[in-house]
């Protein structure tokens, strides 16, 4: 059994290695984080209570995109791959509900965007470096910007009840990113719709097989 374990750790550890590499590949900042195993996050045992962090010193000031610095990171453990916010990118993060309503907006006007879903039922948009003050409306809604000093769990890493997975993945855009404002409208849009239809069961019950994290 042990042996079995730490094959499967290996070549999951080689799954996380090759994600945060493609996304350094494309400009994308990564830092190592705390990693899910069993019965919850490791990484930091001198800090007892901490859940999804980066491991690194200088914490995620000290995201790279140096594909040599990356390998050497994950060649240590399988350490969550942590995207960092606010200098190539932004990310707009949404419940799963909105992120569905979404989509189909930006769809309805040709745009294709890369979005990522996370077991715990949230969903987030990659979007340019814009506008970081959101309107009250989405924040009552759920909706968070992550900008400078910020990161969020990119695929492939685990959490609790499953791991992290592209929705879109970023290939299918050619890697180009959307306005943040923009995605911002979509959000408003299914904020709005959402208010005046109430509470639509049917819309926010949970896809079968969406997976989940945590919220940065």
């Amino acid at each position: 059994m042990s042996s079995w374990w730490n094959s499967s750790r290996a070549v999951y550890g080689a799954e996380l290695r090759a994600g945060a590499l493609c996304l350094v590949d494309h400009g994308w900042p990564v830092v190592p984080g705390t990693w899910w195993q069993g019965d919850g996050w490791h990484g930091l045992p001198d800090r007892p209570g901490w859940n999804l962090v980066p491991t690194v010193p200088g914490g995620v000031d000290a995201a790279s995109c140096d594909p040599a610095q990356v390998a050497r990171w994950w060649s240590t453990a399988a350490h969550s791959v942590l995207l960092a916010t606010g200098g190539a990118l932004d990310v707009v993060e949404v419940p799963a509900w909105m992120g569905r309503r979404m989509a189909a907006t930006l769809r309805g006007v040709g745009l294709v965007a890369p979005l990522a879903a996370t077991p715990a039922g949230q969903w987030w948009f990659p979007v340019r470096v814009g506008q970081r003050d959101l309107p009250e409306l989405l924040t009552d809604a759920g909706v968070v910007l992550h900008g400078e000093g910020s990161w969020v769990i990119a695929p492939p890493s685990e959490c609790a009840d499953g791991l992290v997975h592209w929705r879109v993945n970023p290939s299918a855009c050619g890697w180009r990113l959307p306005a943040s404002e923009l995605v911002q409208s979509a959000a408003a849009e299914a904020a709005r719709w959402r208010a005046s239809e109430g509470d639509d069961r049917s819309v926010a019950q949970r896809p079968t097989g969406v997976a989940s994290g945590m919220r940065s």
